[in-house]
């Protein structure tokens, strides 16, 4: 899945960047408080994307 569209998703359930690597992006929750990191490649992995939405605390992304 593209980096955009994740970036995307995350915004609608109230994630931002909070801060930006040189390798990964941190997102933060700020509903939860909940942080995790984003790599910043262009395609991300499906797997991956599962997982920092688990970190994140919000619903899977359904278009897979």
């Amino acid at each position: 899945m593209k980096r955009e569209k994740v970036l995307k998703y995350f915004r609608q359930y109230g994630c931002e960047i909070y801060r930006e690597g040189k390798k990964h992006s941190i997102i933060i929750n700020r509903i939860n408080d909940r942080i995790t990191a984003l790599p910043r490649h262009p395609d991300i992995n499906e797997k991956l994307v599962l997982s920092l939405c688990k970190d994140l605390d919000i619903p899977k992304i359904e278009s897979y």
